[in-house]
């Protein structure tokens, strides 16, 4: 199935809005909690849909179609590249693509529904460029480097793999100044609770 122009989130009517959609853009270093914040805010503030990224990775137990991405063949997604379907992608050391639906996009916007996603903050720059009226751009930041490898190692046992990503924080961080909002993830229940202040201050339910 190669998702084109297909819609990859169920929009319902009832949240649509009288006006453009906004696009909230989440971004941070690996191990932030960025994903984390997502699921805390989204269990408590209706009509904002969370856009997965496509991508070709084998899907994992306790995953779904659509949550946390939505998963395709590499023949479908290299088919998608070459007909423009994504606002931005890239292919990562392990050879799977991933990226971002721009038909999705274009249409939540377009016809009034607000939309959330984690993106990097290449990815961010290039959204910021492209939708620079509806773009709300959120950066998660850590209390400090050494909580960050703490966080990293808790997840991931290869040394070599955590210092790859560490080498990436200082480059991630460089770019917080572009963004609108910055939340320190300090405490979830505090972090979450801004998360959710900054996304009804846009999207009012």
């Amino acid at each position: 199935m190669i998702l084109s122009r297909k819609l990859i989130v169920d929009f319902q009517v009832k949240d649509r809005k009288n006006r453009q959609g906004f696009f909230f853009v989440v971004s941070g270093p690996s191990g932030v909690g960025k994903n984390t914040l997502l699921n805390y805010a989204l269990e408590r503030v209706r009509g904002i849909y969370y856009l997965p990224s496509i991508t070709t990775r084998p899907m994992r137990p306790g995953e779904a179609q659509g949550f946390p991405y939505f998963f395709v063949s590499k023949a479908d997604f290299e088919a998608m590249i070459a007909q423009g379907a994504f606002l931005e992608w890239k292919q990562i050391h392990s050879g799977d693509y991933y990226g971002t639906h721009l038909p999705t996009i274009l249409y939540a916007l377009e016809n009034g529904y607000d939309i959330i996603t984690d993106m990097d903050v290449l990815g961010c720059v290039e959204v910021m460029e492209r939708f620079p009226e509806n773009v709300v751009p959120i950066f998660i930041a850590p209390p400090n480097m050494e909580e960050l490898r703490q966080r990293l190692a808790g997840r991931e046992k290869d040394a070599g793999v955590i210092a790859k990503r560490l080498e990436r924080v200082a480059m991630e961080m460089s770019y917080a100044g572009k963004y609108r909002h910055v939340i320190i993830n300090d405490d979830l229940e505090r972090a979450g609770r801004e998360l959710v202040k900054i996304l009804r201050e846009y999207s009012p339910e």
